[in-house]
């Protein structure tokens, strides 16, 4: 099942929100021997296939969609609000000694202020040919969600403060351990989860932001698993890279949309997108709780258009 387990925790002047979502792709990225055998690390081999037999068990039962939903999925206003309630305000769970505990307390709402500048660091697991892929598919998605939320995303070689991985496991340790240099929020000694993923997490995202009553996001790490195949890899690119943009949380409210528990949706919606204009609405400031904000998010969805043909 593609979910999203939302993780919180505090280090000292931040609060940091991890949001691990499990979801799979074609792998295929094995280097050949004269005889065309792969080769290279047998238990890469081994999480690759049992990806790639998770994806097409997903696509088999009609996952992973990549149509934005139809009339089989209806919404409204009630709907958006409802589920950006949920979304905005909540999270899954708490991080303690990198054990995870059930939390259904609510949390103000965070969104970035700054502009968000993006560094891509690939592990040596990912050949050429899948890093221009894997870019490709990046740059869309990120002009998609600056045009959808009119904040300024960028890939930027310098000043970055989030960092997309793509790798395998132990090569994320190592790219985390140079990240955890230059930002000692992601330093993998305070939450050593990120360098131990279980193989039924296939890619997660962590943002920190500044202490209440802020709240704005001051950076935020994704990572994805290398040896996930294309669909499965698709969708942990739209739901971490659009979740660190401040909505933490999944919920069964959230349909048509990637942020929900079901894995119906490889892609986002236009159900998410009305959700990411709502929380980049000057009128909803960071900080803000949901008591302050429920009639205004309610206002805000009502002067959305909602098209169902698009």
């Amino acid at each position: 099942m593609l979910k999203s387990i939302n993780y919180f925790r505090s280090i000292s002047s931040l609060f940091i929100f991890l949001m691990l979502c499990a979801c799979g792709d074609n792998g295929g990225f094995f280097s050949k021997g004269s005889n065309g055998e792969e080769i290279g690390d047998p238990r890469e081999a081994k999480l690759r296939k049992y990806y790639t037999r998770l994806e097409e068990r997903k696509v088999s039962l009609g996952l992973l969609r990549q149509d934005g939903g139809g009339a089989d999925t209806p919404f409204d206003v009630e709907d958006i609000t409802a589920a950006f309630e949920q979304l905005a305000f909540y999270n899954e769970y708490d991080i303690d000694e990198n054990k995870l505990l059930p939390n259904s307390n609510a949390v103000s709402l965070a969104k970035w202020k700054s502009n968000t500048n993006i560094s891509v660091r690939f592990g040596n697991s990912v050949h050429t040919e899948q890093k221009d892929k894997d870019l490709l598919e990046i740059n869309d998605l990120i002009r998609y969600l600056s045009r959808v939320t009119n904040h300024n995303i960028k890939i930027r070689r310098q000043n970055a403060n989030m960092y997309i991985v793509v790798a395998n496991q132990k090569e994320i340790k190592d790219l985390i351990d140079e990240i955890g240099l230059q930002r000692p929020e992601f330093d993998p000694k305070r939450i050593p989860i990120i360098t131990q993923l279980p193989k039924d997490i296939h890619c997660m995202a962590m943002t920190s932001m500044n202490a209440e009553p802020n709240s704005e996001i001051a950076s935020a790490l994704v990572i994805i698993r290398s040896e996930l195949p294309n669909l499965m890899r698709r969708a942990c690119f739209h739901e971490e890279i659009a979740q660190s943009l401040g909505l933490t949380n999944d919920s069964h409210f959230a349909r048509p949309s990637i942020f929900n528990d079901d894995d119906e949706f490889a892609t986002l919606t236009q159900f998410d997108e009305i959700l990411l204009q709502i929380l980049y609405d000057r009128r909803l400031r960071p900080g803000i709780s949901e008591k302050e904000a429920s009639q205004l998010v309610r206002e805000i969805a009502s002067e959305t258009k909602i098209d169902r043909e698009i």
